[in-house]
């Protein structure tokens, strides 16, 4: 059984209760209001074939990222764009810098290509040879992106050998496209970026996400794309999100971020094990003591997080929290006190 967060809807069929989501790193504060309002009308849209040309997608995608469409390949979430990768993708060797989202070692091995994986921070002079190098940007579960003078180096690797670089930036929009990679995608065809919608526009039903490269190569991918690949829902729902006021969704969030995550910090550092620092909507921490039993207890109080044991280089000492909203967050950390003063 694949290991992911997110998967409320099993627990709840499973024991027949209602669960707090911490598990599934989501923007608490989306959908864009213009989604919530226009749900009714979108009924239409589960009756129909989604369409087949993807200029429907891309075109509104290109609207919301400010990127040319000639540069966007959409798919049917970020997954199914790396197991695209996987397959077309030409080389033998994959490098990965871990801890990373693990479906990029399972999509490439797959694809019978061999994995190789060095656990950052790590300098250059350890990377092993590759053909294809993969991160995350920030990277999950860490929530920081590798230290610059290794991506100069992967860079360079790039231009002077011809190394393919896949870079994960499902959750760039929390800090605002800072690291992006994306306005280099013009200067390298061997550049791939993996986008998701799912994370900030809080829209994992829809399973919206699209690959950032060049033109040439995403003419070339696309040969690969089944059809109706993408659904007819997320045709429209792109549409509404692309003429919706985004400048005051987006502030909306980086203000309810900024201090539902300092009082996370506040309220966690220390309390059971170490809060590792995050750039993004979510925290790593490692239990000083009690692993075994820190899922169960706060399943039984309604809430559930995402244990790392299947991350590369960590083991069942480490759990991912998201950050929610106020109400949410406090019940979390009560639960967590309470466990803690359980362990005495």
């Amino acid at each position: 059984m694949m290991t992911h967060g997110g998967r409320v809807i099993e627990w709840q069929r499973k024991s027949g209760r209602t669960y707090l989501d911490f598990s599934a790193n989501l923007n608490p504060w989306g959908p864009p209001r213009e989604v919530k309002e226009r749900w009714g009308e979108l009924f239409y849209y589960a009756t129909v074939y989604p369409p087949l040309d993807c200029s429907f997608y891309r075109e509104e995608l290109a609207k919301i990222y400010n990127l040319s469409s000639s540069f966007i390949l959409p798919t049917n979430g970020a997954t199914t764009g790396i197991y695209l990768l996987a397959r077309q993708l030409p080389g033998e060797t994959v490098l990965i810098l871990e801890p990373c989202f693990s479906e990029y070692a399972r999509s490439f091995s797959r694809a019978g290509k061999k994995i190789e994986r060095v656990f950052f921070p790590v300098s250059s002079n350890s990377l092993p040879p590759a053909d294809i190098v993969v991160w995350g940007n920030p990277t999950n579960p860490w929530g920081v992106s590798p230290p610059s003078f290794l991506l100069d180096y992967l860079w360079e690797m790039s231009l002077k050998k011809g190394t393919i670089l896949v870079v994960d930036e499902a959750f760039q929009e929390f800090i605002e496209e800072k690291t992006s990679w994306v306005s280099r995608l013009g200067e390298n065809p061997r550049l791939y970026i993996i986008r998701s919608l799912t994370k900030y526009f809080t829209l994992p039903g829809l399973r919206g996400g699209f690959i950032a490269a060049h033109p040439s190569s995403c003419s070339f991918l696309e040969e690969y794309l089944e059809p109706w690949s993408i659904n007819s829902l997320l045709a429209r729902v792109l549409e509404i999100i692309a003429q919706g006021d985004l400048a005051s969704f987006r502030a909306t969030t980086q203000e309810n971020l900024r201090r539902e995550k300092r009082f996370i910090e506040e309220n966690l550092k220390g309390e059971i094990g170490e809060l590792f620092p995050s750039e993004v909507n979510f925290y790593t921490i490692r239990l000083r003591q009690g692993k075994e039993l820190f899922s169960s207890f706060l399943e039984e109080r309604g809430i559930l997080v995402r244990s790392l044991s299947d991350f590369f280089g960590l083991d069942d000492s480490y759990f991912r929290i998201a950050v929610r909203t106020r109400e949410e967050n406090q019940q979390l950390i009560e639960a967590v006190r309470d466990y803690a003063r359980e362990l005495g």
